[in-house]
């Protein structure tokens, strides 16, 4: 047994673990944990998630990507080096939810539209938050501001873009095609693409929440245990990005709010990580993309939202907070040392699985 295995069943054994003890020895805070999660994913995630999910495969199975495709080819090659059947997914990507983009992008590589390293490089990118979750949920909700919701959105559709066209240049294969595939691959009609996208989307979307749930119990028992409060906040923002909008919310903190959005959390990691199998993309390079995008999403929300004088009932915490953080020497140098990461982890992996 090789290192990586090692390191691969040592998880998993810390992870079953880790489960046992909040199950038994939390059984209070794990089943407020999950009753939050369920909340979450019935008021906020399936509602703004799921039609995304059902369109994103649609557009594959009945042709429309591959259709639509010949008419941005040149706008996504010239932006993104992609082939214009990515252009839809790309775009259901920041308007649909997290996990779209991915299920996109498997679709057309498994219909043979899509090769691999296209696949791949497209997925480190093609990852945001809908408009329903942050304009209803982010920004009217839990910050009774339909704007800041708006200037996150924007923020995020930005940090795509910029993550996007550095992409054409970090990654330089060129594009291969699946001829072979394309010469068998057969759309289908409307009625089963319609059927066939909806049973896709519904086992996604079960698939989202036992993770959102799951995710969201660990995290209640391990911000019992810790007594400092942001060090709870930041534990938030690493798992579950639902829950963490919920508590930055509470102290109108949204330049970490946006950092959360972009960054997505772990559990998001995951649940692109399982529509991705079959792509099989770096990990490690994934997770300082999200890093790289949280911080991109905060920048420029600090920007849109000092330019337009967007308030909210109580932003003076909020102007502390977007000072400290646009000036802490702390976060200047974890800002450089990601990015040597970023060019270091390309260097040694570029585009290999882990």
């Amino acid at each position: 047994m090789n290192v990586r295995k090692k390191i691969s069943t040592a998880l998993k054994v810390l992870f079953i673990l880790i489960m046992i003890i909040c199950a038994t020895g939390f059984t209070k805070e794990c089943t407020k944990g999950a009753l939050n999660g369920i909340y979450f994913c019935a008021e906020v995630l399936v509602p703004s998630i799921f039609p995304f999910m059902v369109i994103s495969v649609f557009v594959v199975k009945s042709g429309i990507s591959a259709m639509l495709g010949k008419y941005l080819d040149k706008i996504t090659t010239a932006l993104f080096g992609l082939s214009g059947k990515c252009g839809m997914v790309i775009l259901l990507s920041v308007i649909g939810g997290y996990p779209v983009g991915a299920r996109g992008l498997t679709q057309l590589y498994e219909q043979g539209e899509l090769d691999k390293n296209s696949a791949k490089k497209a997925a480190y990118f093609a990852v945001g938050a809908g408009p329903g979750f942050l304009l209803s949920f982010v920004g009217v909700r839990l910050l009774n501001s339909f704007e800041v919701g708006a200037c996150i959105l924007t923020s995020q559709v930005i940090s795509v873009i910029i993550l996007g066209m550095a992409n054409k240049y970090i990654f330089r294969e060129k594009r291969t095609y699946n001829s072979k595939n394309e010469l068998k691959n057969k759309y289908s009609s409307l009625t089963d693409a319609v059927v066939e996208s909806t049973v896709s989307a519904t086992y996604g979307i079960l698939e989202m929440c036992g993770m959102v749930v799951a995710f969201s119990a660990v995290g209640n028992v391990i911000r019992s245990l810790i007594e400092n409060d942001v060090i709870g906040k930041y534990v938030d923002v690493l798992l579950e990005v639902t829950t963490a909008c919920s508590t930055l919310a509470k102290g109108r903190n949204i330049l970490m709010i946006a950092f959360s959005v972009g960054f997505a959390g772990i559990c998001v990691h995951f649940q692109i990580f399982q529509a991705l199998k079959n792509i099989r993309i770096n990990k490690a390079v994934f997770f300082l993309y999200r890093i790289i995008q949280g911080l991109i999403t905060a920048l420029f929300t600090y920007i849109f939202i000092r330019a337009f004088g967007v308030t909210l009932p109580v932003f003076s915490s909020v102007q502390d907070t977007e000072l400290s953080l646009s000036s802490s020497v702390l976060g200047s140098g974890l800002l450089v040392l990601c990015g040597v990461c970023f060019l270091y982890s390309i260097k040694k992996n570029k585009y290999g699985g882990n």
